[in-house]
């Protein structure tokens, strides 16, 4: 960062950033197999008679082993790099502000798509590259007054470049096709790819203001609106690379080939786009009781822009996803106590959502996945949150927080169906009533903080801990009771030494110590394989920050 002040009045400041990420994981983990659905009839092509017919041993489905399949090189490779100036300027009694950004994103991950030291799906990958700028221009009072007010203008550019991959090995056709021609079902597997390109361009304008009327010296109104513009347009290309050549074929054999790779990857070729206005905005009436209590209540309006899925769609979805609209409630206390040394804020909420955007993963007949964004008509989330703290020196200092969240679907008659209630019998559920996915009911958090002054003040040696413990909840966007990942509490720790001005300070740390076994997602496919994303063993660690 370098602040430049010319005057006393102007502000420049300039950032720049730059971070490089190389990770070699993450391997899904084998956490169980099914070869029959719930109503007891057996799942045709099953992964047991898929590893039957390959003579392939399954890994034990033992996950905190930590020990998975695989056949193909796992990356995810990350560079992300931008910059921002930001001009302030006092006029005295109103102040302009000037924030102009632009930023890099390059991805390139590198997956196994199928889980097993087979060459099945040698390759599922997506690499994007996106750019964007921003600039916001802002004007508002300064001071306190009778009623401070600020406005502005808003302009954002995005485009992400996404380059796909499909691959399939050797291996592909007798796990996907055991029924078929071998010589046809290897002709259009084994060596195949597909290879795609996507790019959504997004251009958004917004106007906004907001304002708040000091009624009184404990009663204040807040209210804004935001108009905001957005322009999306999109295209979507899939064609084939590699492959046995169809010229060498027979017409027969080409339409036989060519029907197998449509059902697979077919070539395709759109351009999506889509237009929306949208107008937000909030009102909050709060009420300071006492000069350490402060009581409010609000109610926000506001949405989420359309979006467009670039991908092979299934039956039945489209490429244009509608605009979500949320309209919030929130009635809190904010308050401190004991000679400032408790504090203690509460909140209750109640949001209710149409046209939600959500993702969804589909199962085919084959056993691959599809993943697109989806809307569903109604959800509701409500809840209450809280957090304590108690400080009673500047050495000490113990916090807790809890969060109550019910967040369930309450229309959603046509969710796709669990792989384990036979989707080719009943491929839609209904879900209304349910939990959403990734949410769970109850969470809370306890933490402590210690510190002691060495040597006259001029060190101090402190130590933190903190103990995080989430309910059950499910990962799966078709509620599979497969997907349940079970709760779980997480303790941290960490301990050291710092200089009182906080030029330097070195600690030693531990994630997990008590060395707890989780699940951050479990996933099931139609084939009765479950895999999940296992939560990080306990890790020692040290840093060294230094401030000049």
């Amino acid at each position: 960062q370098l602040l430049v002040t010319p005057t006393a009045a102007l502000s420049i400041r300039l950032i720049g950033d730059y971070s490089h990420q190389k990770q070699h994981y993450v391997l899904n983990i084998p956490v169980g197999y099914f070869s029959s659905y719930d109503s007891g009839a057996t799942i045709a092509n099953n992964i047991l008679l898929r590893a039957s017919r390959a003579g392939y041993a399954l890994p034990t489905a033992d996950p905190f082993a930590r020990k998975g399949d695989s056949d193909g090189h796992y990356q995810a490779y990350m560079k992300s790099y931008g910059g921002s100036a930001q001009i302030d300027w006092d006029l005295g009694k109103v102040a302009l502000t000037s924030i102009t950004a632009y930023r890099w994103w390059d991805w390139d991950p590198a997956n196994d798509g199928d889980s097993t030291g087979l060459p099945v799906l040698t390759k599922a990958q997506q690499a994007n590259r996106q750019r964007q700028f921003s600039q916001e221009l802002r004007i508002g009072s300064t001071g306190r007054n009778v009623v401070d007010w600020t406005a502005g203008l808003y302009y954002f550019w995005q485009t992400v470049r996404g380059y796909g991959a499909s691959a399939y090995g050797s291996a592909a056709p007798n796990w996907y096709l055991p029924a078929a021609n071998p010589a046809i079902a290897n002709a259009a597997l084994n060596g195949f790819e597909a290879d795609s390109y996507s790019e959504p361009v997004t251009k958004s304008y917004a106007a906004f203001g907001q304002a708040n009327w000091n009624i009184s010296d404990t009663l204040s109104l807040t209210g804004g609106l935001r108009y905001t513009h957005e322009d999306k347009s999109g295209v979507y290309r899939q064609y084939w690379v590699a492959g046995t050549d169809l010229s060498s074929l027979s017409a027969a054999d080409t339409a036989a080939v060519t029907a197998i790779r449509n059902q697979f990857n077919p070539r395709a070729s759109y351009n999506v786009g889509l237009k929306d206005d949208s107008l937000s905005g909030l009102a909050t009436l709060s009420w300071k009781a006492t000069p350490d209590v402060l009581l409010y209540g609000s109610y926000s309006r506001g949405s989420k822009s359309g979006g467009l899925n670039l991908t092979n769609i299934p039956t039945g979805a489209v490429a244009q996803v509608e605009p979500e609209t949320v309209d919030n409630f929130e009635l809190g206390l904010k308050s401190q106590w004991l000679d400032k040394t408790v504090t203690f804020n509460a909140a209750a909420f109640w949001t209710e959502v149409a046209d939600y955007q959500t993702a969804i993963t589909a199962q085919t007949t084959l056993g691959t996945t599809i993943q697109y964004i989806s809307n569903i008509p109604k959800v509701r989330s409500r809840g209450i949150e809280g957090d304590l703290s108690y400080a009673p020196s500047k050495w000490i200092g113990l916090t807790a927080s809890a969060t109550y969240v019910d967040a369930t679907y309450r229309s959603y008659t046509n969710a796709p169906q669990a792989p384990e209630r036979n989707a080719a019998l009943n491929p839609t559920q209904d879900l209304t009533g349910e939990q959403l996915p990734g949410v769970p009911k109850f969470t809370y958090t306890l933490g402590a903080d210690l510190a002691r002054p060495l040597g006259g003040g001029a060190i101090e040696i402190y130590g933190h801990a903190d103990y995080s413990h989430r309910s059950s909840f499910n990962t799966s966007s078709s509620n599979s009771h497969y997907a349940q990942v079970p709760g779980y509490g997480i303790l941290n720790a960490r301990i050291g030494i710092r200089d009182g001005d906080g030029r330097w300070d070195l600690s030693i740390w531990a994630r997990n110590l008590a060395d707890k076994d989780y699940y951050q997602a479990l996933s099931v496919n139609s084939f009765g394989l479950v895999t999940g994303t296992i939560g990080d063993p306990r890790t020692f660690g040290a840093t060294l920050r230094t401030r000049l």
